[in-house]
């Protein structure tokens, strides 16, 4: 029987037919500076959106921990969570005592046992709420281990528990007492800058005084996070060109003075107890 045998096609058998056209360099180059700038149009918006993303899962995290505030006050008759800080002296020093809503020092701790200790983690058994998902502080600025909370409390939130203090009367004790400003209007957790964070209090001044103690987060877009004692949260802009300075300041940032006046400044005065006069 004979085979066949299929003649293998020559090299001019493969070419592309006459008149086949392919991309030349100039063509290719064209396609990929198109593909560039499209991708340049698209980054800033993608990032805006991560950004605004980041924020809306701080915002929630502000309204967990203002709802284990609020059932704090409701299981302990109306008494709000104890604040206490004990100032040693020194960003490390300055701890939370172990009768406040969060133990230690946001500076040095370097795992969540402290947040676990606080009163307030029975309400919500998750350490994820202490921290801005876009806070990326390590612990003492090391560059080695995520710090673990990003969030403190307004220092007229009963940080003086001791009634023989002079400061004690300056303070809400009672959730009751929330008056001038009302509850809508009176901050209880802040998320705080992290060149200024360390113990639970937010140290906050009265309308007499233009400088800032500790300082709010810039981590969306010059923004911070707050949450009030009637339950909300909101997003705050800082709006002058000089706390946007002190935002973008090496640490330690805390004590910055501002013109009187500022607007930043003068809306947290709103936000905090106006000063009784003592007898």
């Amino acid at each position: 029987m004979s085979r066949r045998l299929h003649a293998v096609p020559s090299l001019r058998a493969v070419r592309p037919p006459r008149g086949a056209r392919a991309f030349t360099l100039i063509e290719l180059l064209v396609v990929i500076a198109i593909i560039a700038v499209l991708a340049s149009l698209l980054l800033p918006a993608l990032a805006k959106a991560k950004a605004k993303a980041a924020q809306t899962k701080c915002l929630n995290h502000q309204r967990q921990l203002g709802l284990c505030w609020l059932m704090y006050a409701d299981d302990h008759e109306d008494a709000l969570p104890p604040n206490e800080t004990d100032l040693g002296g020194g960003r490390a020093a300055n701890n939370a005592t172990a009768r406040t809503w969060v133990r230690g020092n946001a500076f040095t701790d370097t795992n969540t046992v402290n947040l676990e200790q606080g009163v307030l983690f029975p309400y919500h058994r998750s350490t994820a709420i202490y921290k801005c998902p876009a806070d990326r502080s390590t612990v003492r600025d090391q560059g080695r281990r995520p710090r673990v909370r990003s969030v403190a409390m307004s220092m007229y939130m009963n940080s003086v528990l001791d009634p023989a203090d002079v400061m004690h009367r300056q303070m809400w004790q009672k959730l009751g007492g929330i008056v001038r400003p009302g509850p809508a209007q009176a901050f209880v957790f802040i998320d705080e800058h992290e060149h200024s964070i360390e113990n639970a209090r937010f140290a906050a001044p009265q309308a007499a005084d233009w400088t800032w103690i500790d300082f709010p987060a810039v981590r969306h877009g010059d923004a911070f996070t707050l949450s009030f004692a009637d339950g909300h949260a909101e997003a705050w802009r800082l709006r002058s060109a000089q706390s946007r300075r002190i935002g973008r300041l090496p640490p330690w940032i805390q004590f910055q003075t501002v013109p009187r006046g500022d607007p930043d400044l003068a809306r947290i005065h709103g936000a905090v107890k106006e000063r009784e006069l003592l007898r």
